[in-house]
């Protein structure tokens, strides 16, 4: 479904914990301390959907196993929630996201490769702030123009880019190519959680996944630069054992 370029932020305001009735929060781009470069841990992101009903897709670094933490609690205490484990992937272009995955994918796979592994689980590709030029691990700007056509979703809109016109370079190219877009903190820290997200009819599957966002509102709250500067300590620390997260 393409992206519709007239599609404007909605502001819910913080009284609004239940949102629209028949309605899901979606945070599409979370990070949990599975990821080496993250300190939050799976159960406060499950207290996320329970204070704020907001739902995270955590997509770590490599792995399912916060996604597996998460939504098998969270499928565990609501039968309406489906499971979507899902993983940022390090191919050997760049980082592609995989939502709906049955089982996890190796990094330093081509993004070719990698688009195979998704699309033979059933599951939907997202390409991670795909215009960012702060971060090496972005995907490569000409392999995305050569993926497009296969990629499912663009982010476009990540609280992490450093520079806004890189958000709308994102929601551009999604409209031209008739892509929805996706919303996400792209938190590595509690104080990131619950800024952004997508306000869209529930979903049960990849196919109702896609339609619903393509018809959803977005609230979205960048972060100050200087949250990269705590994500280098994050790092630090677990490397000299400060904070060992699992």
């Amino acid at each position: 479904m393409a992206y519709d370029p007239s599609l404007q932020s909605r502001i819910v305001p913080e009284h609004d914990d239940a949102g629209e009735p028949g309605f899901i929060r979606l945070d599409m781009h979370v990070h949990s301390w599975y990821s080496s470069d993250a300190a939050t841990d799976p159960a406060s992101i499950i207290r996320l959907w329970e204070k704020k009903g907001i739902l995270s897709l955590v997509c770590d670094h490599n792995t399912t196993a916060g996604a597996e933490a998460v939504y098998r609690e969270l499928t565990r205490r609501c039968r309406d929630i489906p499971l979507i484990l899902s993983e940022e992937i390090t191919t050997a272009q760049g980082e592609i996201i995989g939502v709906f995955l049955t089982d996890e994918i190796p990094a330093g796979l081509s993004a070719g490769e990698t688009l195979d592994r998704i699309e033979e689980q059933g599951a939907i590709s997202l390409v991670p702030h795909p215009f960012c030029s702060y971060r090496s691990s972005t995907l490569h700007r000409e392999t995305l123009y050569d993926i497009i056509g296969r990629v499912d979703i663009l982010e476009g809109y990540n609280a992490r880019i450093t520079k806004a016109g890189e958000n709308e370079m994102a929601r551009e190219c999604a409209a031209r190519c008739g892509k929805p877009v996706s919303v996400g903190s792209d938190a590595h820290t509690l104080l990131e959680l619950g800024r952004c997200y997508l306000e869209m009819a529930p979903f049960s599957e990849p196919k109702d996944f896609l339609t619903s966002i393509g018809e959803a509102s977005v609230q979205f709250r960048a972060m100050h630069p200087s949250i990269h500067f705590l994500t280098r300590m994050v790092k630090v620390a677990r490397r000299n054992g400060l904070f060992s997260g699992v």
